[in-house]
């Protein structure tokens, strides 16, 4: 399964994707569905997220493992007559600097892709908007507005135990996501009711998910463990395993959800010595394990340290691939199903409830 699972890493992280143009993953996971129609259902709610559920669960109270279908990148605003100078808004987070003078590729309807250069930034980010920039491309052809364009990236390669691809977040969690669903199917003795969320327009704004909490998509009593992409710092090292993510730079996550996986991750490490995580604040951004959060929800995050984040090379000030360690992916893919299997039955928060009684019962004399 590692190699199937692999190879489902570089196809998916190979997608060209945008906030609201994100049909390319959508076909892709629709495919992976129709191999195991008999075993799952998909369904798009009417905001365009993916449910996957199996056919043979039913739950008020279902886990979901959630991943975003969109990166960083532009929607073409405007052709001018002569068919090569194009105008785009970008849709995400990256700073004004590394517009200029980088190269891009644009998606026509007709199935093509056609390269060029941006020559300006004709507005900055700013509160309210993202970028608008100007490109000129190589060649004359059939782009149109509302084509997808991205930055012109080298295709994905697993090289040194490392996958360098034009884009790791949240497309790289879309691969261990269903992944996961494949083990899950294989041996779906002792599971609970486990399903996929699978979210758009998350990168302006988490419009996906509270499309889908307000559009009564998620039932109430669900559990969400969001999946992502963050960016490593020194302490939260490409390599060092994924990561129990504890927050973000605007909240903190369900700490009993966060206990129960920190007890799974040990368990497995216990098993497997070369099993390895890490349980991390992560402030460099922020998930939609807040916004499920604060929309009613218990959520938490599990997140795969990130090279580049959103192609931000900061050392040499330029856009590159993004990059993750290819044993954290599949290290995530095993906690996961773990928490499939185990996590309605592991109560870490009460055990350590149970200890903190017997603590105070063997020690309240020394209060008096």
């Amino acid at each position: 399964m590692r190699k199937r699972h692999e190879q489902y890493l570089l196809e998916v992280t190979g997608l060209p994707t945008a906030a609201g143009l994100e049909g390319r993953v959508v076909e892709w996971i629709k495919r992976w569905a129709d191999q195991h129609r008999r075993k799952l259902t998909l369904r798009a709610d009417r905001y365009g997220n993916l449910v996957v559920k199996r056919k043979a669960a039913r739950s008020s109270k279902p886990i979901y493992l959630t991943a975003h279908l969109d990166h960083p990148a532009f929607a073409v605003t405007g052709v001018e007559d002569d068919g090569r100078t194009i105008r785009a808004e970008f849709r995400g987070g990256v700073h004004d600097g590394y517009f200029e003078g980088t190269r891009i590729a644009v998606y026509p309807a007709d199935g093509t892709r056609v390269t060029g250069t941006i020559t300006s930034l004709d507005r900055q980010r700013s509160r309210e908007h993202d970028q608008l920039v100007s490109a000129r491309l190589s060649k004359k052809s059939a782009v149109a507005a509302g084509d997808l364009m991205t930055w012109a990236l080298p295709a994905p390669r697993i090289s040194g135990g490392r996958l360098r691809t034009p884009a790791c977040d949240d497309l790289a969690a879309v691969a261990a996501a269903v992944a996961c669903f494949e083990r899950w199917l294989a041996r779906p003795r002792g599971l609970g009711d486990v399903r996929l969320l699978f979210t758009r327009a998350e990168e302006v704004g988490f419009v996906g998910a509270i499309a889908a909490a307000k559009s009564g998509t998620i039932p109430r009593g669900a559990t969400l463990l969001c999946l992502e992409n963050s960016k490593s710092f020194a302490e939260s090292p490409i390599g060092g395993g994924p990561i129990i993510r504890l927050g973000d730079k605007m909240s903190t996550f369900d700490p009993g959800l966060n206990a129960q996986l920190v007890a799974l991750a040990e368990g497995l490490a216990k098993k497997d010595a070369s099993f390895r995580y890490q349980r991390k604040l992560m402030p460099g951004g922020t998930c939609e394990a807040t916004a499920f959060r604060a929309l009613g929800y218990r959520s938490t995050c599990l997140c795969l340290p990130l090279g580049n984040y959103h192609n931000m090379d900061e050392a040499n000030g330029r856009i590159a691939p993004e990059t993750i360690a290819v044993e954290d992916y599949h290290h995530l893919i095993d906690l996961l199903e773990a928490a499939g299997r185990k996590l309605h039955a592991t109560d870490a928060e009460g055990d350590l409830a149970d200890r903190l009684d017997k603590l105070f019962a063997r020690h309240a004399g020394l209060l008096t």
